[in-house]
């Protein structure tokens, strides 16, 4: 494997031996299936965004305490239109892995060919689809920041580089998990400038540096503390549990495991294996990924491992690819290295299989959506009820097999000519002249796909229990 000193590591000619051709395939393939219809509303869209005034996203995301700048963008490109978001939503991720290229450039001992396949599969793994609603563009936006500020600190010694990265760290934190993630960046930094932090007199542009990115979340936090403290209602979401704590810890487990085998097998005065360093790395990086959302119970650690989280939780998947891709391509390199590319080229089809398939759900559900204000415009004009109850037998049709949320229904509704708003239930209670909804359809998923028509029915008739 290609050390730091070889020829392909000494270029500095900004995104060298990047595979663009490759990346922008794959990436477009995986994720581009948002942009046919990229005016629909997704999820939490439903809550923050229809119908609601430009400014509402922000306010919301004020009093749940993050910074008053988390939606600032968002309203200004909603007043332009919703594709804009769609459209930088999947720019931006794209962008990080262009920024994580650049930074695997600067890591010791891992190849242009192990950099490659970890920015490739960094960038179609199925995970976060989450990203797709528009109300999580805040979370795509700390994305592309965080990386941009990670090139930004091991590429260039400026201190324009420098007050830049800072910067985007900074804001980068309105998505509070990148507190934590700033870790490594910080390691790699100490890392790049060891000589300089670890002599008897250090350099004194290096030590300011690297204290102050220490310092930065620290700095976030109390300005938070201060200015932006979250509403009583929401403190719950930014609180840690201890045994949330305990189960996060666990990850750090294999990391531990792989690095202590990697001091050993130094001191036994063999060679530094790019492998095993790949492998201690991504378990690391992994780890780092699932601390915050673990300890403030907020993902399930039943299911991390299996990656395949659904619907809504699946935004706390966003700091996962870059472990597990670094992780798989180590397994591959492990197994061999000789057939490491075809082992990578076969996971990378499995994976974007994936995409494709729940990218056609993306694709269908906005089909659905249209479909069914259709049918409710026709088969409940004239209906007086102000109270419905569906039951929705299509769930196939939906973005990740989520189920519709009862906003959504209300939305629907009130676009299909019922207004005001209409009261919108899951099950029969004790209202009067409550009306049952329920849609189906003959047709599975892909045959929806291919013929364009998803031949929804609406059954309508009294609640059974009204």
């Amino acid at each position: 494997m290609a050390a730091v000193n070889s020829p392909e590591h000494t270029n500095r000619r900004p995104l060298a031996g990047f595979p663009w051709l490759t990346a922008l395939v794959v990436y477009t393939v995986s994720w581009g299936w948002s942009l046919i219809r990229p005016n629909t509303l997704y999820w939490d869209d439903w809550a923050y965004i229809y119908n609601r005034p430009k400014s509402y996203l922000n306010e919301i995301f004020l009093k749940t305490g993050l910074p008053p700048w988390r939606a600032l963008i968002d309203q200004e490109l909603l007043g332009i239109g919703y594709w804009t978001i769609r459209w930088l939503t999947f720019f931006m991720f794209f962008a990080a892995g262009l920024f994580l290229f650049e930074i695997l450039r600067k890591i010791p001992y891992i190849s242009s060919v192990q950099s490659r396949s970890i920015v490739l599969l960094f960038l179609i793994l199925p995970l976060n689809h989450a990203r797709v609603p528009m109300v999580m563009f805040g979370y795509s936006t700390s994305y592309f920041l965080f990386f941009l500020a990670w090139m930004l600190l091991v590429r260039y010694s400026s201190w324009i580089a420098y007050i830049s990265a800072f910067i985007c760290f900074t804001w980068s934190f309105m998505t509070h998990s990148f507190l934590i993630f700033t870790a490594l960046p910080i390691v790699h930094f100490a890392y790049l400038h060891r000589e300089q932090l670890m002599c008897k007199r250090p350099n004194r542009k290096t030590f300011v540096q690297f204290i102050l990115l220490l310092g930065s979340p620290v700095f976030y936090y109390i300005l938070r503390s201060i200015y932006w403290p979250p509403d009583a209602e929401y403190l719950w979401y930014h609180t840690i549990y201890f045994r949330g704590v305990i189960v996060a810890l666990v990850y750090f487990i294999p990391f531990i495991v792989a690095a202590f085998g990697l001091v050993l097998w130094l001191r036994s005065g063999k060679r530094l294996s790019s492998k095993a360093l790949l492998i201690t790395m991504g378990f690391l990086a992994f780890a780092v990924g699932v601390f915050p959302y673990l300890s403030s119970g907020n993902l399930d650690s039943r299911t991390t491992l299996l990656f395949w989280e659904l619907d809504w939780t699946s935004r706390h998947q966003l700091l996962m690819p870059l472990g597990a891709a670094a992780i798989t391509v180590a397994i591959a390199n492990f197994i061999s290295e000789n057939k490491s590319q075809t082992i990578l080229a076969v996971v990378s089809a499995v994976m974007i299989s994936l995409n494709i398939f729940w990218g056609i759900g993306t694709y269908v559900d906005s089909v659905k959506k249209v479909e069914l204000e259709e049918l409710l415009s026709i088969e409940l004009a004239g209906d007086p009820s102000r109270s419905y109850v569906f039951v929705d037998e299509t769930r196939h049709f939906n973005f990740r097999g989520s189920a519709y949320r009862l906003y959504e229904f209300a939305g629907h509704v009130s676009n299909a000519g019922n207004v005001p708003v209409p009261d919108v239930r899951y099950e029969c209670g004790e209202a009067v002249n409550q009306t049952e909804v329920v849609i189906s359809s003959e047709k599975g998923l892909f045959e929806a796909f291919f013929s364009g028509n998803l031949g929804l029915r609406l059954e309508i008739g009294p609640c059974k229990s009204s």
